[in-house]
C-alpha cells in the first residue's frame, strides 16, 4: 500500500504546528529583545526547525533512521531544546512569578525530569549506533 498522500500530510500537519510555535517564538523576541530572551527562543527555534526537518526526513525515508546524519541532527534538536528549557528555568526560578513554592518545585521536577530523558536518548542513541557499528 502507497502512503506517501499519509505522509506528506502528516509533514503539513507537523509543519504547520512548528510554523505557529517558530511565529510566537520571534513574536516574543520582539516583544522583549533582551539577551536572556534570544538565550531562551533562539536555541527553541532551532531546536523547532530541526525536529521539524527532521520529522520531514524521517516521513520521507524511514530508512535512515540509524544513519549518521539522523542521529546527529535528534542530538542538535535535542540540546538545543534543553538548553532553551534550562534557560528558561534558571530565568524563571529568579523572578517574581516564582514566588510561590509550588513553581518552584515544578520547576525543579520538569528541569529534573527533562535532563533525565535527555541523558537517556543519548545513552540509548549512541548505544544503538554503536551497536550497528560493532
Amino acid at each position: 500500500m502507497n502512503y506517501s498522500r499519509l505522509k506528506i500530510w502528516s509533514v503539513v500537519t507537523f509543519t504547520i504546528v512548528v510554523i505557529g510555535l517558530v511565529i510566537r517564538s520571534i513574536w516574543q523576541i520582539v516583544l522583549i529583545p533582551t539577551p536572556g530572551t534570544m538565550l531562551i527562543f533562539i536555541p527553541l527555534i532551532l531546536a523547532l526547525l530541526g525536529m521539524d526537518a527532521l520529522f520531514a526526513y524521517l516521513a520521507v525515508n524511514p530508512r535512515k533512521l540509524r544513519g549518521l546524519p539522523f542521529v546527529t541532527g535528534v542530538t542538535v534538536a535535542l540540546t538545543a531544546g534543553l538548553l532553551a528549557g534550562v534557560t528558561h528555568f534558571v530565568r524563571f526560578i529568579i523572578s517574581p512569578e516564582a514566588e510561590h513554592v509550588l513553581s518552584k518545585v515544578i520547576g525543579i521536577c520538569i528541569v529534573l525530569a527533562s535532563t533525565s530523558a535527555y541523558l537517556m536518548v543519548l545513552w540509548l542513541i549512541w548505544s544503538f549506533r554503536r551497536t550497528a557499528r560493532g
